[in-house]
C-alpha cells in the first residue's frame, strides 16, 4: 500500500471543507471523551484529524463551536429517530424496544459518545448548551410517556419513569464507555469471556426491560 505523505494529507482535507469539518468532528469526539473538553488540545485535534489547526478556528469558531458541532450532529440523530418512536402507534412494550435499539444503535454508530456524555455528566452538563439540553430532556419525557402507555395498557407494572430511563441509559452509556476497560481486561486474561457484540448486548437489554416490567401476579 503507498503511504500518502502527511502534508498531502493534510493538504487534500483542507482543500475539500465537507471532509476537512468531518475529520475534525471525529478526531474530537475521541479526544473530548479521552481527555475531557479542558483536556483535549486544540493541535492535539488537529494533529488526529490531520489537518492545520487553523482550521479549527475556520470551521468552528474555536474549540467551543467544534464541542457544540459535535452535539449538534448526534442530537440531531437521535432526535429525529425518537421522534419517529413517539409517533408510531404500536404497544408500548414494542415502542421500548425500538427505543432501546435506537439509543443503542447511535452508541454503535459513535463509539466515543458514551465517555464524551459521561464526561458531562460527571461535570454537571456545564459544557452543554441550552438547546441541546432541551433535546435531552425530550428524550427522558419520552421514555415517561412510553411507561405511561404500558401501565394504561396493562403491558406495563407500575414503575417509575425515572428509573427506568437511568436503567436504560445507564446500561448503554456505560457498556460502551467501559469498552477500552473491558478490552484491557479480555486481552490481559483476567477476564475469561470472548469480546462482546454490541448489537447482542443491545438485545439483552431489550429483553431485560421488556421482561422486567411485564406485570406481576400481585400488580
Amino acid at each position: 500500500m503507498v503511504r500518502i505523505p502527511e502534508v498531502a494529507k493534510r493538504n487534500g482535507r483542507e482543500r475539500d471543507p465537507a471532509a476537512t469539518r468531518e475529520a475534525l468532528i471525529d478526531a474530537a469526539t475521541e479526544l473530548f471523551a479521552e481527555r475531557g473538553f479542558d483536556g483535549a488540545k486544540i493541535d492535539a485535534i488537529a494533529s488526529r484529524a490531520g489537518v492545520n489547526r487553523a482550521m479549527v478556528s475556520y470551521h468552528f469558531s474555536g474549540k467551543k463551536g467544534l464541542y457544540a458541532a459535535i452535539f449538534e450532529r448526534d442530537i440531531a440523530e437521535i432526535r429525529q429517530e425518537f421522534e419517529g418512536i413517539d409517533a408510531a402507534v404500536v404497544p408500548a412494550d414494542e415502542k421500548l424496544r425500538r427505543f432501546v435499539a435506537a439509543f443503542g444503535g447511535h452508541h454503535i454508530r459513535r463509539p466515543y459518545w458514551s465517555a464524551m456524555m459521561l464526561r458531562e455528566v460527571l461535570s454537571g452538563g456545564r459544557h452543554i448548551e441550552p438547546k441541546f439540553l432541551e433535546t435531552l430532556a425530550r428524550i427522558f419525557a419520552l421514555v415517561q410517556k412510553i411507561v405511561e402507555q404500558g401501565v394504561r395498557e396493562g403491558t406495563f407494572r407500575p414503575v417509575d419513569p425515572l428509573f427506568t430511563h437511568h436503567t436504560v441509559a445507564g446500561c448503554i452509556v456505560f457498556f460502551f464507555a467501559a469498552r477500552p476497560f473491558r478490552e484491557r481486561m479480555i486481552a490481559e486474561g483476567r477476564v475469561n469471556v470472548p469480546t462482546p457484540d454490541p448489537a447482542q448486548f443491545i438485545a439483552h437489554v431489550q429483553e431485560l426491560l421488556t421482561r422486567g416490567l411485564a406485570p406481576t401476579k400481585e400488580s
